[in-house]
């Protein structure tokens, strides 16, 4: 029998006992990011916004959104939100390739029956990722949907759910953040729970399950690293071991 757990099974946000080397991952970032664009939403996961028409909206300020369509639209260099991806859609994965499984009819369900409205096909990692970011990458069994986001100041991301813990989760870590960042949501009796998520190499747990928020109310951009994952191994082992 499956042991992934359900949404209300799980809490809001946890911090995990994992680390990573921060100013190595910066510094990596700045190699990375060098004459890119922060457009990954509109180009490449411009297909998945196009398909889940609801959630994207939730990422942006309503005048941006008076302006376009559509959000691929968007002049990405001034967005409030801003994604640059490790990785890009791999026609090769199938269903069956994975190791971890639910139990669930997500096991052998594409969402919108298309795999390029699928997160978990967004899995092959680019040709320019430098080596650290690989090497965390892989540190996550089940890794697959993983950008950088970039809130900037008085941007904030409006309460919202992705999707079902029992289809993936999503993990956390911050570069750069002000102490007016935080991260929160609304557990299964609607009580609120936020965090200040730190720079410091920690690597969070952000039930995609609950309707969840984040806010910048500080005078720089949040840059966060965020990993989706197919997976609870990671997140059952820490719950286990603070019991």
């Amino acid at each position: 029998m499956s042991s992934w757990k359900k949404r209300n099974e799980l809490p809001v946000l946890a911090k995990l006992d994992i680390k990573i080397d921060i100013d190595r991952l910066k510094q990596e970032l700045k190699e990375f990011e060098a004459g890119k664009v922060w457009d990954g939403l509109a180009f490449d996961y411009g297909y998945m916004c196009e398909t889940h028409t609801k959630l994207p909206k939730m990422f942006f300020n309503e005048d941006e959104l008076q302006s376009v369509n559509c959000i691929t639209e968007l002049d990405w260099e001034s967005a409030s939100y801003q994604q640059l991806s490790l990785v890009e859609f791999d026609e090769t994965f199938d269903l069956s390739q994975r190791e971890q499984k639910s139990g669930t009819i997500w096991d052998k369900r594409i969402a919108k029956g298309k795999p390029q409205a699928d997160e978990r096909w967004y899995r092959k990692i680019k040709d320019d990722v430098p080596q650290y970011m690989r090497e965390i990458y892989d540190m996550f069994p089940g890794a697959h949907r993983s950008r950088f986001a970039r809130l900037m100041p008085n941007g904030n991301i409006k309460p919202h759910i992705d999707y079902d813990t029992q289809y993936g989760i999503r993990l956390h870590i911050a570069l750069e953040t002000n102490d007016k960042c935080y991260n929160g949501g609304f557990d299964k009796d609607g009580n609120e729970i936020k965090y200040h998520i730190p720079a410091d190499g920690s690597v969070w747990f952000i039930n995609p399950g609950y309707k969840h928020y984040a806010v910048n109310d500080g005078s720089t951009p949040r840059d966060h690293l965020i990993i989706s994952v197919d997976s609870q191994d990671l997140i059952i082992d820490h719950l286990n071991k603070h019991d």
